[in-house]
């Protein structure tokens, strides 16, 4: 028997929509109360609050500005700074410093220095060794410095130690600093050209353990590491240790590597030495050790690639370069340099040395391409013995360079021998020479040029011998708009040079004695070379063309 309760029918409704399932927090939400009196009046009381600590956190921010302000420059001289905000973190016990610049007063443009950011707080982990001290870090600041800042620094009677700048920086934080981070700053340096500046860029930097917390028995307690980009292209790499505390002044003693850096960017500085750079790259590496007891640089390697430099010797210059030898020689004679050097090896590698001299009423560049030179063995003093030298090259373009070199310590005066042997030359090269001295052209021919010079005692002892061969002085083609007496004197010269062939060996040979005493005893020693190479041309090369047309021409006269 069916339950009655199911067996009768269902009472029948319309369809109803169903409705959508509630979330979980729509079926316990309780309706909002609206806000009372008394809730309004909390939330203004908090808006004002917060409003009120922020106003007297902004007035403490701009009195700590300018107190900090007032401080460092109560302690610099020459110099002032401004901050563009300060801010103190109680939770970190950090102070933040924005938008600090540093003007030179004489020059307070372009500043010397801005810094966008430092932040000074507590070396948290020395704090667990029982140490209070600081760190500090600078983010991007950016250092610049021009000549004219220079010059004023140098006629300045106040020395740069003395300008208060480290009391100034321990002057914007209460602790001593323990460590120094930079992190991507910039350094330029601007000299008479403001288009080619030196320029160091992503340059990071850290000091730890400036206070000598730890490791005090050794000499340089403190740990440093630096490294950046050079002049856009190359990169430098400093790693070593350091005493902050020294007296007189901190000591450091560090290994450092150069790659790449592009030598171009030192014209605006090198001019000054008669010098012209227009390529090259440097690479290097070695040790350096500067302190209050012991100062030296001990270099391994210095290699540069592809340079291009001219050194230009004019009677204008002159007066420079004889003071420039004057303090190499006292240089020289210092028994207690500044800084002892030592250089393993230097070498040039693919490079083209030029010598730009006067001539008459113009101006001559002979130069050395594809140079490779090899020096070995270069200290202050002499004190290591003799530094040796190696070259080879080609001459103008042409023919084979060899030469040897040994220099003893220019203390007397300048002091070395010399071995240097040209083969193979082209004469048509040397053409504006011929035309200064000689007033002729030469079409065709090679030249080979053997010398050895001793200096020493103040005085020169050498010679130099030329040979020239296949000399071809008239070329009716090249000279076919010449002045008739212009091709009939070539004409002459070249049957001089003919008949004093060595038919054998088509050669035409002469001897230049170079010997007699140096003329001005403080000359340096690269003056010397460079007048060698200047008379080594007029006393040997052209007299093979002129003083036997000048005998030929008198016997047919007499």
């Amino acid at each position: 028997m069916l339950n009655r309760a199911y067996a009768e029918p269902r009472e029948r409704h319309e369809p109803v929509e169903p409705e959508p399932p509630r979330r979980p927090e729509e079926t316990t939400r309780q309706p909002r109360a609206p806000l009372g009196r008394r809730g309004l009046l909390w939330v203004i009381l908090a808006a004002a609050v917060v409003l009120v600590i922020a106003l007297v956190a902004h007035s403490f921010d701009e009195y700590l500005r300018r107190t900090l302000e007032t401080k460092i420059n109560q302690r610099l001289h020459g110099y002032t700074v401004s901050l563009g905000h300060a801010h103190v973190s109680p939770l970190g016990l950090s102070l933040t410093l924005r938008d600090a610049v540093i003007r030179q007063n004489a020059n307070p443009d372009p500043p010397v220095a801005d810094i966008p950011r430092l932040k000074a707080s507590v070396e948290w982990k020395e704090v667990l060794s029982g140490h209070l001290v600081a760190d500090a870090v600078f983010d991007r600041p950016r250092v610049h410095i021009d000549l004219p800042q220079l010059q004023q620094e140098a006629r300045d009677p106040v020395k740069l130690k003395d300008r208060g700048w480290q009391q100034a920086f321990e002057s914007i934080y209460p602790l001593k600093f323990n460590q120094i981070q930079v992190r991507e700053g910039d350094l330029v340096y601007i000299d008479t050209d403001p288009t080619k500046p030196l320029h160091v860029s992503r340059w990071n930097a850290t000091a730890s353990n400036i206070r000598n917390i730890h490791s005090r028995e050794r000499v340089y307690p403190s740990t440093i590491q630096t490294d950046g980009v050079v002049f856009d292209t190359g990169r430098a790499f400093v790693n070593g240790n350091a005493d902050f505390l020294a007296e007189p002044y901190p000591g450091v003693h560090v290994l450092y590597k150069v790659e790449d850096v592009p030598l171009s960017r030192l014209r605006p500085v090198v001019q000054r030495a008669n010098l012209t750079v227009s390529g090259g790259a440097l690479s290097s590496q070695g040790e350096v050790e500067y302190g209050p007891k012991h100062r030296e640089a001990r270099i391994a390697d210095v290699t540069v690639r592809g340079l291009h430099l001219d050194y230009t010797h004019t009677t204008a210059t002159a007066p420079a370069e004889k003071e420039r030898g004057k303090a190499v020689v006292r240089a020289a004679k210092n028994p207690e340099p500044t800084m002892q050097v030592e250089i393993e090896r230097l070498r040039v590698v693919d490079g083209n040395l030029g010598l730009i001299t006067p001539a008459k009423d113009r101006r001559l560049r002979v130069y050395l391409g594809h140079a490779n030179l090899d020096v070995t063995n270069v200290s202050s003093g002499f004190r290591q013995g003799p530094a040796k030298a190696t070259l080879t090259s080609n001459f103008n373009g042409g023919g084979s360079v060899h030469g040897a070199a040994a220099f003893r310590n220019p203390a007397q005066g300048p002091d070395f021998n010399l071995k240097v042997a040209v083969e193979g030359a082209s004469l048509p090269s040397i053409n504006e020479l011929l035309r200064a001295y000689g007033k002729l052209d030469v079409a065709k021919g090679t030249f080979s040029v053997y010398s050895e010079v001793t200096v020493h005692n103040g005085r020169i002892d050498g010679y130099v011998k030329p040979l020239f061969k296949d000399v071809q002085v008239y070329d009716p083609q090249q000279d076919q708009d010449k002045p008739p007496l212009k091709k009939l004197y070539e004409k002459v010269v070249g049957g001089v040079a003919h008949l004093l062939e060595n038919h054998p060996r088509e050669q035409v040979a002469t001897v230049a004695d170079i010997s007699g005493p140096i003329s001005q005893p403080h000359t340096s020693t690269w003056d010397v070379i460079v007048n060698l190479v200047s008379n080594a041309f007029v006393k040997a090369i052209l007299p093979g063309f002129e003083r036997e047309y000048n005998a030929l021409r008198g016997k047919k006269t007499g």
